[in-house]
């Protein structure tokens, strides 16, 4: 028998072995979960109990202030948008005295206006949507950039955290493909990889591991590409809305520091282990060594991965992931990056093959994303995190080292 014949029947045999875990089967229950998700927003729509209320009065989500950023940032005065008592009067004319307490500025770095700037153009339902799809193909285009195949963009769409990005309006979409355009392109192209995460800087707390990674990885483009286009994207800002732009993000932020030891008072519950535990119980002071414990281990082992010569798919996995599990400021939105990691961690399977149990537990994790409160988030992180680290452990023995033959003329057909 041919060395072709025999790898078919290899590859045709596994396929049958693995019974759920094939493409087909996958791609029709995510379609199932995502037409669901449909009917559940359609259905608030009808019952006026999600962006609009029946007053005509606007739902108090964060895409509220984020539309009324793009207005006041447009406006003759921007200045307002750094001003507590002026913001929080707009946002009370907008949806309500409740939301107006709430939301009592402007909390971003002022480079995320010019993401949200053409917003401002747009009446608040028409600006609602054109949000959602244009940062919801950045995110699916990432996906597909990382594993092209259809069914992996349509199982992009089911995790828990991206129905939740939706029902918010907020910006995970935008976060988690700045993130995978820049890891796709960091190997492909340094200089427009470094450039997408300068603008992911709207984000800081997301790229704590990112100049470590590239710094022991020798990756001096990419460095440089990143550092001059958040001094060149901060400059324009500063010019754009207002020089008393970054002196009134850096008060208004030391302000919210209280806010990860008040997660029962914010609309959006915190996932980071620091804020899990600290929600169930634990004094912030274990809660914060627990939290940079783990967090000075896994940037410990996303800095050896990245100077060893293992596949990039895990490298990539490992940092993405990584940074939801260092940062003690990561809500539930957020979570649409640890999407990214998982398709990089699949990227790795399909090409070197998986192993025992890994798609099963990458499957329980996202049925457990389902539970996107408390310490379960932080878990599923640190999870997938071990899954990468199993991976890169096998990949110096003969299992992973050499890839399959079907399955990676396979995957190259798409890249």
């Amino acid at each position: 028998m041919s060395d072709k014949r025999k790898s078919r029947r290899i590859a045709s045999g596994r396929e049958n072995e693995n019974g759920f875990f094939t493409e087909r089967p996958l791609g029709l229950c995510a379609i199932g979960v995502v037409l669901g998700y449909v009917f559940a927003l359609a259905l608030q729509l009808i019952r006026h109990t999600w962006h609009i209320y029946p007053d005509g009065r606007s739902d108090c989500i964060d895409f509220s202030w984020i539309w009324l950023s793009s207005n006041l940032a447009m406006s003759s005065d921007p200045a307002r948008l750094f001003e507590p008592s002026a913001f929080s009067a707009a946002m009370t004319s907008l949806a309500g005295p409740d939301c107006g307490s709430h939301f009592y500025g402007f909390g971003y770095p002022p480079t995320f206006l010019f993401f949200i700037f053409p917003l401002g153009w747009m009446p608040y339902s028409v600006a609602l949507v054109a949000w959602m799809l244009a940062t919801l193909l950045i995110y699916l285009a990432a996906i597909y950039v990382i594993l092209p195949r259809p069914a992996a963009v349509v199982a992009a769409m089911t995790p828990f955290p991206v129905l939740w990005n939706v029902l918010l309006g907020h910006n995970g979409f935008l976060t988690a493909g700045l993130m995978g355009l820049s890891l796709v392109l960091t190997e492909r192209r340094p200089w427009v990889g470094g450039s997408l995460l300068g603008l992911l800087t709207y984000k800081p707390q997301f790229g704590i591991l990112f100049p470590l990674a590239l710094l022991v990885a020798r990756k001096s483009r990419v460095l440089l590409a990143a550092a001059f286009c958040s001094v060149l994207f901060g400059i324009t800002a500063a010019i754009a809305f207002g020089h008393q732009a970054w002196p009134s993000i850096f008060h208004l932020l030391r302000g919210r520091a209280g806010e990860l030891t008040s997660t029962p008072e914010v609309l959006v519950p915190f996932v980071s282990i620091f804020c899990s535990l600290y929600s169930i119980g634990i004094s912030g002071r274990i809660a914060w060594a627990v939290h940079l414990a783990v967090a000075g281990g896994v940037a410990a082992m996303v800095c050896v991965l990245w100077a060893k010569p293992a596949p990039y798919a895990l490298k990539a996995a490992a940092l993405s992931i990584g940074s939801v599990v260092v940062t003690p400021y990561v809500l539930g939105y957020d979570a649409c990056i640890l999407t990214v990691g998982v398709a990089f961690l699949v990227k790795d399977g399909l090409a070197r093959g998986f192993l025992p149990r890994e798609r099963g537990t990458m499957l329980g994790c996202w049925a457990g994303l389902f539970l996107l409160t408390g310490p379960i988030p932080a878990i599923i992180s640190v999870v997938l995190l071990g899954l990468v680290v199993r991976r890169a452990m096998r990949c110096q023995g003969d299992a992973l080292a050499a890839p399959h033959p079907v399955l990676e003329s396979r995957d190259r057909q798409h890249v």
